[in-house]
């Protein structure tokens, strides 16, 4: 695995550990924006085996989505957790006007998990 990924991956794992401890508290807005740190973080780490790194939070989703998911090399299940915690992020942060209840933000973190899992192995796979 490449230092900048697994810095990433590293970023993650302590981004997921956040989300819980928010979660513990009932701050499902701080939970929310961990979460998706967390997802955006391994997505990265992955776009970065490739040789890329967009930066925005859009750019992000938009690159894992035509590298990962619709070329088959990642679950695409991943690329719809990523988008749904990004747009999970936004509703948190009142762009939009959806609530955000501390049992949505619950799975997740779960899935945030599940991809990270994920991402270890992929990584793992093509170092």
């Amino acid at each position: 695995m490449k230092e900048r990924a697994a810095q990433l991956v590293d970023g993650a794992d302590r981004a997921i550990v956040s989300a819980h401890r928010e979660l513990e508290a009932g701050d499902a807005e701080t939970a929310s924006e961990r979460a998706c740190v967390a997802m955006l973080r391994l997505a990265k780490a992955c776009l970065d085996m490739d040789g890329l790194a967009p930066g925005p939070t859009q750019a992000v989703c938009l690159a894992y989505g035509n590298q990962f998911a619709r070329t088959g090399r990642l679950y695409s299940a991943y690329y719809r957790w990523l988008l749904d915690a990004a747009d999970m992020r936004k509703a948190a942060g009142g762009d939009l006007n959806l609530p955000v209840d501390l049992g949505s933000v619950a799975l997740v973190v779960e899935r945030a998990e599940i991809f990270r899992d994920a991402v270890i192995r992929f990584l793992e796979r093509t170092a």
